[in-house]
C-alpha cells in the first residue's frame, strides 16, 4: 500500500465510535474494511444511544454482533472471533450446500461447493462481514424446505432475517413452495412456517421502535445511503454508469442463470433466487453486486444443473481469478465499484 493509504487505514484509538479500543491485531489489520467496522463495533459497543442525526449503526442487523460478542468471551479477542465466526459459517454453508445440490444430482453436490467458495464475491466468507452467517442459515433453510420439513426451517430462516436485509429470503422460500409447489397441509405448514420465519426481523423492528424511535429505522439509514426501492431501479442500475465492467459482468451472468434455472428447479430455489438478486437491483444502483450474490446461495445451487461438463470448471475457474483480483483490490483498500 502506498503511505497515503497506510495513514488511512491507520487505527487511531477513540477516533470514532468505530474505532474504540485497541486496534486489531496486525495479521487481520489489512482485511478490516468498510462494513467491517460496523460489525466490531456493534459486537463491542452495541448500538449507539438515540441522538441528533443519522445512527448509522442502524443500518446493520445485530445477530451477527451478537455472536461475535459471545464468541469473544472465549476467544479473548473480537477482532480473532470475528474471523473464526465467519470462516466457521463459510465452512458450514459450503458442507450445507454440498448436500443440498447433491440431491438433485451426486457429482453437484461438490461442484456447487467448491463454486460457493470461488465465486468473485468469496472473499467476504472471511472478513467480518454477515455473508457467511446469512449463507450458511439460508444454506439450512432451503435443505429442510427441500425435504418438507417447513416449520423446522422456519428457526434458521428467523435467524437469518435478524442478519441481514436480504434475510426474509428464507420467508421467501417457505412462501414460493407453500404457494407454487404444496397442497392442504403441506401448504398451510409452509405458509405458517414462512409468516414465523419473520420473527428475527420483527424483533429487530420492535428494538428500534422501543430505542430509537422508529421501527423502519435500517430502511431510512440504508435511504441515507442511496438505497431506496423502486421498480424502475433495475433500470437504473444498468444505465447510471456509475460501477466498474466487473459488476456488469457478474449481474449479467446472475441474470442468464436465473433464467435458465426457471424450469430446471424448484420454486423454493429459482424464487428465492431472484429475490436476492432483484432486491439489491431494486435499489437503482449495481454497487456491491458482486459481493452480494456471493451469498445467493439457490443461484449458486442451480448453477451446475445449467451449465455442465467442462463449462463449469472453466467458468469456475474464471470466478477465481475474479475473486483473486477483488481480493487483492479489497486488501488495498482500494474503493472499488
Amino acid at each position: 500500500m502506498t503511505p497515503e493509504k497506510i495513514a488511512q487505514w491507520t487505527w487511531v484509538p477513540g477516533r470514532d465510535l468505530l474505532f474504540l479500543g485497541p486496534p486489531p491485531p496486525a495479521a487481520l489489520a489489512p482485511l478490516m474494511r468498510w462494513d467491517a467496522h460496523f460489525y466490531i463495533s456493534l459486537a463491542k459497543e452495541g448500538y449507539p444511544p438515540r441522538h441528533p442525526g443519522p445512527n448509522h449503526h442502524l443500518a446493520f442487523f445485530p445477530l451477527y454482533g451478537l455472536l461475535v460478542r459471545a464468541l469473544a468471551q472465549g476467544v479473548g479477542n473480537v477482532f480473532w472471533a470475528a474471523f473464526l465466526l465467519s470462516n466457521l459459517c463459510t465452512l458450514a454453508a459450503a458442507l450445507l450446500l454440498e448436500r443440498l445440490a447433491r440431491s438433485s444430482r451426486r457429482s453437484n453436490g461438490p461442484r456447487a461447493a467448491i463454486l460457493f467458495l470461488c465465486t468473485p464475491g468469496a472473499h467476504f466468507f472471511l472478513y467480518p462481514y454477515t455473508e457467511a452467517l446469512f449463507a450458511m442459515l439460508l444454506a439450512a433453510v432451503l435443505l429442510l424446505v427441500r425435504s418438507g420439513r417447513f416449520l423446522l426451517a422456519a428457526l434458521p430462516a428467523a435467524a437469518a432475517s435478524a442478519t441481514r436485509s436480504p434475510g426474509v429470503a428464507g420467508a421467501v422460500a417457505l412462501f414460493a413452495q407453500g404457494l407454487l409447489a404444496c397442497t392442504g397441509t403441506a401448504r398451510a405448514r409452509a405458509l405458517v412456517a414462512g409468516a414465523l420465519s419473520l420473527a428475527g426481523l420483527a424483533a429487530f423492528m420492535a428494538w428500534c421502535q422501543v430505542a430509537q424511535g422508529d421501527a423502519l429505522a435500517f430502511v431510512h439509514m440504508q435511504a441515507l445511503h442511496h438505497r431506496e426501492l423502486s421498480l424502475l431501479g433495475p433500470v437504473r442500475a444498468f444505465f447510471a454508469f456509475e460501477t466498474d465492467p466487473d459488476y456488469y459482468l457478474v449481474t449479467v451472468a446472475c441474470l442468464y442463470l436465473l433464467v435458465r434455472m426457471v424450469r430446471r428447479t424448484p420454486p423454493w430455489a429459482w424464487v428465492t433466487a431472484a429475490f436476492l438478486l432483484l432486491l439489491p437491483l431494486a435499489t437503482g444502483t449495481l454497487t456491491a453486486m458482486i459481493r452480494y450474490q456471493a451469498a445467493n446461495v439457490p443461484l449458486v445451487y442451480g448453477v451446475p444443473l445449467v451449465v455442465r461438463g467442462r463449462k463449469f470448471w472453466i467458468a469456475t475457474a474464471c470466478c477465481f481469478a475474479l475473486m483473486a483480483f477483488e481480493a487483492f483490490l479489497f486488501g488495498k483498500g482500494i474503493g472499488h465499484n
